[in-house]
This record gives structure tokens, sequence and C-alpha cells, in this order.
């Protein structure tokens, strides 16, 4: 017994120390994220050297339906607008929906509430926050500098899954392209990741990174633990959640912040060249299935929220 004793000694404490030595490189250098707007923007100014060049710069979501993400979103996205000059906003999310949306920002025609209700998931709080902060933006703006807000996706595309991811990539880039400026993207980790670490095929970013090269940027969005909000026949349907130890969340979740960005792309990092996985979660329910991903690769940098909320639906 004692000798199986030091055996698992021997063998388990290299995993440890690696690990150890990982979760006190991310302390070292993550940045503490504050917990919404309302406390100013101080926290984000990592920002300006993260994108420089940057042309394209993609949000992803582990889910559709964390509150967390989305006010972090929306912060970033008010940063990248007021600071950073980017003037299209484009969301994974048909287009027939969104241009009503785009419309009263540009014009304030229609009451947002009643012109939200389609958008499902997206139908917030916290996207109702942000799309009202940029029909404010837009009032003291000229018609050629106001923010324009565009759909990426379409019905007619999920025939294929493969074809869709194709098909809105080229839909992002035709808007990107007769726009002109930089372009805000958000969409699910699975859908903006550069490579295809996570889904196994190409998938939209992987087409956005071949067209933009090292102008475009993406930071992934995960979490441990918490409660989520996904559909269920259509409604809001709210369920709790908790991730798995041996995974890149969980090595996250043992750093000191709570919130935190973490850059991939650092040297030396202890995660070049490494497969982990995060936290994934479908807009139809079932257990979280960790999904892999490799750092610097498919992501430039993740957003991590150790314990996350249901978003709010938006009331009437």
């Amino acid at each position: 017994m004692f000798r199986l004793f030091v055996l698992f000694i021997f063998f388990a404490t290299p995993a440890v120390y690696a690990q150890v030595n990982d979760i006190d490189w991310i302390n070292r250098n993550a940045f503490e994220l504050k917990s919404d707007s309302d406390s100013g923007n101080d926290d984000l100014l990592f920002l300006s050297k993260e994108l420089k060049g940057k042309t394209v710069v993609g949000l992803g979501e582990a889910s559709h339906g964390t509150r967390e993400f989305y006010v972090q979103k929306r912060r970033i996205i008010e940063s990248l607008i007021s600071q950073y000059d980017f003037k299209l906003l484009s969301f994974e999310f048909p287009y027939s929906a969104i241009a009503p949306i785009n419309l009263y920002l540009q014009s304030g025609q229609g009451d947002l509430k009643q012109l939200m209700q389609p958008l499902v998931l997206y139908n917030t709080e916290e996207i109702y926050e942000l799309f009202q902060w940029i029909r404010v933006y837009n009032k003291t703006k000229s018609p050629k500098n106001k923010v324009v807000l565009h759909g990426f996706d379409s019905e007619d595309f999920w025939y294929d899954a493969l074809i869709r991811e194709m098909l809105m990539a080229e839909k992002l880039i035709e808007t990107h392209n007769s726009i002109g400026g930089k372009t805000i993207v958000w969409a699910h980790n699975l859908h903006i990741a550069k490579d295809t670490t996570m889904a196994k095929v190409p998938g939209m970013g992987s087409h956005l990174k071949k067209q933009f090269g090292k102008k475009f940027y993406v930071i992934g969005f995960d979490t441990y633990q918490g409660s989520v909000n996904v559909l269920n026949s259509g409604k809001f349907e709210m369920h709790r959640f908790e991730g798995k130890e041996n995974t890149l969340s969980g090595t996250f979740s043992k750093a000191k912040y709570e919130a935190f960005f973490l850059p991939f792309n650092t040297k030396p990092s202890p995660f070049t060249g490494m497969t982990g996985y995060i936290t994934n979660i479908y807009s139809i329910w079932q257990e979280p299935t960790p999904v892999p991903i490799r750092p610097g690769v498919d992501f430039d940098g993740i957003i991590f929220i150790k314990n996350t909320t249901a978003s709010v639906k938006l009331s009437q």
C-alpha cells in the first residue's frame, strides 16, 4: 500500500506543479475586469496594445444566455466605438430581424423593445442597454460616422452547417468592405474561433482569418459555474451548471481574479502549443460538454468569469 502511495505522489506531483505554474503565470499576466460599465472602463486599457492594427475584432461567448458575457461585451463594444473608431457591429442573427433595429439606431424610428422581440435569446435587458447606448451615441454623429448594426446570419443558410459558416463569413466580409472602417463581430465561440480545434471543421472565424489575416483578432469568453438561459419551445429556460476541474476553465477558476482578460500571445506562455478545454453551452439545453481550444491559435485572448448568471429577459 505504501509503495502505491509513493507511486501516486511521484506521478501526480508533476501535474500539480505544472498547474501551480500555470496559475502563477495567469495571475501575473491577467488583467482584472470590473463588473459593470457604470464603474468606468480604465480596466480595458489593455485593448490599446492588443488591438493595434486590427480592423475586425471578434467577441465570442460560451453561451447565448449569460448576463456577465453580455455586460463585458457591452463594455468592450462601447470602448471600441468611442475610443477606437469601430463603426460596424455585426451580430450572429438574421439580417431581417436586425435591420429594423439598425433603423432605430440611425433615426430613432420605432419602439426598441418591440423591435427586439424577434431576437429570441438576445432579447435581453443587457443588449437593450447596449442598443440604447448606441442610439444616444449616434444622435451626435454625422451619417457617415454613425454606428451601423448588421446581422450576418440567415435562415437560408441553415440547411448545411458547413455552408452556413462560409456564407456568414462572406456576408460579413461584404458588409465590412461596403461600409469601410472597423468591424466588431458578436458570435458564439464555436463560430468565431480562428481555427478548427473546437468544431473540427472550418468555422466562420477560420474564413475571416483567411480574409483579414493578422488584422483579425478574437477574444473568447469562458466561465466555470453558475446559471444560464437556454431555449425550450421558444421560451427562456434557466439551468444551473458546473464546470469540470481538469480543464482550462478549471485552471482559470483558481486564479486570484473573479473576472479577467488573459492574452494568449504573451511570451513565454505555458499555454503555447497545448490543447485545453473550456465550457460550451448550446442554445437548447444539454449538460455542458467542454470543447477543445488551442490558446493563441483559436483565440488571441480570453475573458474568463468564474461565476456567471443567466441573462435577464427584456421586460415589455
